[in-house]
């Protein structure tokens, strides 16, 4: 058909010929002139090769070399092929005669490639095994919490660092755990962030509860990502959940109770001492009575969006203590525990005594006058520097009072 339109002189003819392509091919009238002009080229069939393939002795001490090596690519196998294969001989492995010599010598990396590309190699592949941390994040679901959750003992738990805005060292931490339904909170300051530490201290928590919670959520940190609270979990029937990763708002209240109860509080100063971590459980053990028995928060109960703004509404402020007796979920010999504490503690002087010990900072006088021996007997001859270090602000941080707390938990 390509002969006969190249043949063609008249126009009509031409035409004639391209409704037959278009009638009998189907195809459109335009790409059949295409085809016409410009026909696509036979596929030529595949030359098979007469020659013989060379370096046919040399494959056996070229295998042997290779597994010698430890089956190595060809572009690292090529620049070493006939040094390894003389020494070899030299150890009686193999019989190298001079064509053989001469066939290693002349062979490409390429044709090399190409010979070993046929060769078994019994090198076992060697599979990357998955991380014990692997194994734990796909057995715990990424979930959270719905901010209109209204089942008291969803609890969310997170670490605050307290290392003076230098993450070198050994340096304290503040673990946290707030129920997001009641807002009830505690606190514990921990030296280091081990998982044993870590579990000891949570366990410690959760074992003074005054409830039994149903569900753990947690960030994706290992502290928290460990066999040991999985199987803490799974013994007492906890939903262990964590949060996606970089996603700091799925874990939105405890977070908001570390800015409230622990940055505000103890600020953002280095604690590093077993005195430091001592004086912060003595602040938290008053600050976790003062903040459950007699600050209130607010709660968002609706949600409204108006374009790219949402508008909430928060219910009557209460106190944690007063959304656990309202929510049922206090036994009688706890409520009635809790009703004492709360009968017997002054608020007032609490707050005083909490602006005492903030006052005060952690007491380093102990380990500052071993020091001072140490220093004294190891250098006999130098004098002893008594100035103490003061590791705490000079002007240290106040309160919260109920006005700048009635604002609470904004989720």
């Amino acid at each position: 058909m390509h002969k006969r339109y190249c043949r063609a002189t008249s126009r009509a003819e031409k035409a004639q010929i391209i409704d037959e392509v278009v009638r009998v091919v189907g195809y459109h009238r335009k790409y059949a002139i295409q085809v016409l002009n410009n026909p696509v080229p036979l596929s030529k069939p595949p030359v098979k090769r007469n020659k013989p393939l060379k370096y046919l002795e040399a494959l056996p001490i070229i295998q042997k070399v290779w597994e010698a090596l430890d089956y190595p690519c060809a572009e690292r196998l090529h620049p070493v092929l006939t040094s390894t294969a003389e020494i070899l001989a030299a150890h009686g492995e193999i019989s190298l005669t001079p064509e053989l010599r001469e066939q290693l010598a002349q062979i490409s990396r390429a044709t090399l490639a190409r010979r070993l590309s046929k060769f078994p190699s019994p090198k076992p592949k060697r599979l990357s095994h998955p991380k014990p941390c692997s194994r734990l994040r796909s057995e715990i679901p990424v979930e959270t919490y719905h901010w209109n959750e209204t089942r008291p003992g969803a609890l969310e738990v997170d670490l605050v660092e307290h290392n003076g805005g230098s993450s070198l060292g050994h340096f304290a931490y503040t673990l946290t755990v707030v129920d997001i339904v009641t807002g009830y909170s505690r606190r514990r300051a921990i030296l280091g962030r081990g998982q044993t530490v870590v579990f000891r201290e949570l366990k410690a928590i959760l074992d003074e509860w005054p409830f039994k919670p149903w569900g753990l959520h947690s960030d994706n940190g290992n502290e928290f990502l460990n066999s040991h609270l999985l199987r803490f979990c799974q013994k007492y029937g906890l939903t262990f959940t964590r949060s996606r990763p970089y996603r700091k708002n799925d874990n939105a209240h405890v977070e908001q109770k570390n800015r409230q109860y622990v940055r505000e509080i103890v600020g953002y100063e280095r604690y590093d001492t077993p005195e430091a971590v001592a004086w912060l459980n003595e602040v938290y053990a008053c600050l976790d009575v003062y903040a459950n028995l007699f600050l209130p928060m607010r709660k968002v109960v609706a949600k409204e969006r108006y374009g790219a703004r949402v508008r909430k509404k928060y219910d009557k402020a209460r106190t944690p203590f007063q959304r656990l007796v309202e929510a049922g979920v206090l036994d009688p010999e706890t409520k009635a525990k809790l009703e004492y504490q709360l009968y017997i503690t002054n608020p007032l002087a609490l707050h005083q005594k909490l602006e005492q010990l903030l006052a005060q900072g952690p007491d380093y006088s102990t380990s500052d006058k071993s020091s001072a021996l140490a220093t004294s007997v190891d250098m006999p001859h130098s004098k002893t520097n008594t100035k103490k270090f003061t590791k705490h602000p000079s002007t240290p941080p106040s309160i919260p009072g109920t006005a700048s707390v009635s604002t609470g938990v904004a989720t």
